[in-house]
């Protein structure tokens, strides 16, 4: 099954990915956002993604990053 850039759901499915992409596998957020942008046998219609909106995703996508090491920050060390 081919992943379809559809604007209203691929969003969020794609900031996961790449999120998930740099917090778990130690990628950098630039190369995780041109790999997910990029799988090819699982993505189409990638290129009717605009500029515009790739910048918007960039900029989503860092204030998740932001607010995943704020929350990290903000939740106490378990006692032990």
């Amino acid at each position: 099954m081919r992943f379809y850039w559809i604007r209203s759901t691929s969003r969020a499915c794609f900031i996961a990915a790449v999120v998930t992409r740099v917090n778990t596998g130690g990628m950098a957020l630039d190369k995780a956002f041109e790999y997910t942008l990029s799988l090819e046998r699982q993505a189409k219609n990638t290129h009717l993604i605009s500029n515009r909106e790739i910048k918007s995703l960039k900029r989503d996508i860092e204030a998740v990053m932001r607010r995943i090491e704020e929350t990290r920050r903000a939740v106490p060390a378990p006692a032990g």
